[in-house]
C-alpha cells in the first residue's frame, strides 16, 4: 500500500529496492514497517514510534533471536533520539521502567468523543447447564438476543482457530498427532483437513482403524468454527463471519472488513486477531466464550498477557458511546481473576504482579536465558544436554536450571531438550555464556538456540 507521494509516506511491502534507495536518499520521510524495518538505512532518523510494545510478536524465536521492541529502544539510544512506546497496558518491563523514572509516561484519560467503557458481567457456567456439544448458555443466548434487538453488533470471541484441537477415534481411542511435532493435529472443517498450527503438515480426515474399518472420529472441544455453528443453530437469520488468520489473510478480506464497519455482518466469532486495534462502530458486545481455557498452564507471563487480551479486547466494544458489555463465560467460582482483569485502572493488576515478581525473584528483577539444543536422536541429544551443563555450570554467573525436555519435546522434526539460566540483571551474565559457547563443541546434528529475556516458554 502507497499513501499519496506528497506526504513521503510507504508501507513496506515488496518493493525493497524502492524502498532502500528511498531511505538512502532522504526521499522517503516515514515508514510503517514491521521488525525488519529497524535494520533499514536510514540517513537521519529522528523519531520511533513502536505501537503495541507490550506485544509478543516483536520477539522474533526463529533464525535470528530478538526482541524488536527492545532493539527499537537500543536504537534510539544510540542515535540519540525519542522512542514512543505505544500501549493500553505496558508491558511488565515497560511498567517497572515507568515506575523507576527511567521512562516518562502519558496518558489518555478518556476515550475518543468521551465515550464510556464496557461493562462487565460474568455468565457462571455452574449454575446454567451447557446442553451436550454445546459451549454457549442459555443465558449468553439471551443477552445476544437482547443486544441484537437494539441493533448491536456481538462477537463470540475465542482464541483457537479451526474446529476442534483434538481429533480422535471413538473405537481405538488413537487421536490424530503430527508426525513433525509433539502435538495434536487441529481440524479445519471448512478447509476438510487437519494441520499442524507449528510445522504446517496437512492431513486428510479418513483413516483406517487398527480395530476394524474406518475410525469414528469424536472431536473434543472447540475452536472458532465449531463456535460459529453453533451460532447458527441460534441466529438463522443473521449474517455471521469468522475473523481469524485463516479467514482474514485472502484477497477479500477488505471487502469482509468494509461489511463488518457498515454493520451488514451481525455476529464475528473472532480469535485474538479481532482485538489488534480494528475499529467497528456498532460492536457494544462480546462474548468471551471460555476464559478458563486462557487462564491455564504454567506460563510465566500468563497473567500479563491475559491482562493485556482482555483490555485489548474490551476496547474494541462500546467505540462510538453506545453501552456495551463484556460476558464472561467461566466454571471458576474464583471470578476475582476476571475482576483484576477488567478493571479500569490496570495499574493496580501490574503493581501486584510486579510485587509477585520481585517477591519470586523473577523478571524484570532477574533475568532469564533460554537455552534449547535440537537433534535428530533423543537419546544422544539427552545424553548433550547433560554433557553442555556439566560444562557451564560452574564457568557462569548464574544458576542453571534443567535440563529437562521441553514443552513441545519435538518440533519440525527435531527432539527439543531445554535449559534455563537465571542470573542477576546485568550483562555479566550475557558476556560470560558468550565467551563459554564457543569453546564447548558440539556433536554433529545436535543444535544450540540461546534465547536472552525468553517470552515463549514452549
Amino acid at each position: 500500500m502507497v499513501l499519496p507521494q506528497q506526504f513521503g509516506i510507504l508501507v513496506l511491502q515488496k518493493k525493497k529496492k524502492i524502498i532502500w534507495s528511498g531511505i538512502t536518499n532522504g526521499e522517503i520521510k516515514v515508514v510503517i514497517g514491521a521488525r525488519s524495518s529497524l535494520f533499514l538505512p536510514f540517513k537521519k532518523l529522528g523519531l520511533i514510534i513502536v505501537d503495541e510494545e507490550h506485544d509478543q510478536s516483536y520477539k522474533q524465536d526463529e533464525g535470528v533471536t530478538y526482541n524488536a521492541r527492545d532493539m527499537a529502544i537500543s536504537r534510539a539510544s544510540f542515535e540519540n533520539i525519542p522512542i514512543n512506546l505505544i500501549t493500553a497496558v505496558p508491558s511488565i518491563e515497560t511498567y517497572e521502567n515507568i515506575k523507576k523514572g527511567k521512562y516518562s509516561i502519558s496518558k489518555l484519560e478518556k476515550r475518543y468523543q468521551d465515550a464510556s467503557l464496557p461493562n462487565y458481567e460474568i455468565i457462571n457456567l455452574n449454575e446454567t447447564k451447557l446442553e451436550k456439544q454445546s459451549w454457549l448458555s442459555k443465558k449468553i443466548i439471551e443477552k445476544v438476543n437482547f443486544h441484537l434487538d437494539k441493533n448491536d453488533q456481538v462477537l463470540f470471541f475465542l482464541n483457537r482457530r479451526g474446529f476442534s484441537p483434538h481429533v480422535l477415534c471413538n473405537k481405538c481411542f488413537n487421536s490424530y498427532s503430527c508426525p513433525n511435532c509433539s502435538i495434536n493435529l487441529v481440524y479445519h472443517k471448512n478447509k476438510n483437513n487437519l494441520l499442524c498450527h507449528y510445522c504446517g503438515f496437512k492431513s486428510s480426515l479418513k483413516r483406517t482403524c487398527v480395530k476394524d474399518g474406518d475410525c469414528e472420529f469424536i472431536f473434543s472441544g472447540p475452536g472458532v468454527e465449531r463456535i460459529s455453528e453453533e451460532v447458527k443453530k441460534n441466529f438463522p437469520s443473521k449474517k455471521i463471519e469468522i475473523f481469524s488468520s485463516d479467514t482474514m489473510n485472502k484477497k477479500d478480506s477488505s471487502d469482509k472488513l468494509e461489511k463488518i464497519i457498515n454493520n451488514e455482518v451481525q455476529i464475528l466469532v473472532g480469535t485474538q486477531l479481532i482485538s489488534k486495534g480494528f475499529h467497528f462502530p456498532s460492536l457494544n458486545c462480546i462474548v468471551v466464550v471460555d476464559i478458563d481455557l486462557s487462564s491455564q498452564g504454567h506460563d510465566l507471563r500468563g497473567a500479563e498477557k491475559n491482562l493485556q487480551l482482555y483490555h485489548q479486547l474490551s476496547g474494541r466494544a462500546g467505540r462510538t458511546g453506545k453501552p456495551a458489555t463484556v460476558y464472561f463465560q467461566t466454571y471458576n467460582t474464583n471470578t476475582k481473576m476476571i475482576s483484576d482483569l477488567t478493571n479500569s485502572n490496570p495499574d493496580i493488576f501490574l503493581d501486584r504482579e510486579l510485587d509477585i515478581r520481585r517477591q519470586n525473584r523473577l523478571p524484570p528483577f532477574q533475568r532469564f536465558i533460554s537455552l534449547i539444543l535440537t537433534g535428530d536422536n533423543e537419546i544422544k541429544l539427552e545424553k548433550e544436554a547433560f554433557y553442555f551443563k556439566n560444562f557451564i555450570e560452574k564457568k557462569i554467573n548464574g544458576r542453571v536450571l534443567g535440563p529437562v525436555s521441553a514443552p513441545i519435546f519435538r518440533l519440525k522434526k527435531k527432539f527439543r531438550i531445554r535449559m534455563l539460566i537465571r542470573g542477576s540483571k546485568s550483562l555479566k551474565l550475557q558476556n560470560s555464556i558468550a565467551k563459554i559457547i564457543p569453546n564447548y563443541k558440539f556433536s554433529s546434528g545436535i543444535k544450540l538456540s540461546v534465547d536472552v529475556d525468553p517470552i515463549n516458554f514452549n
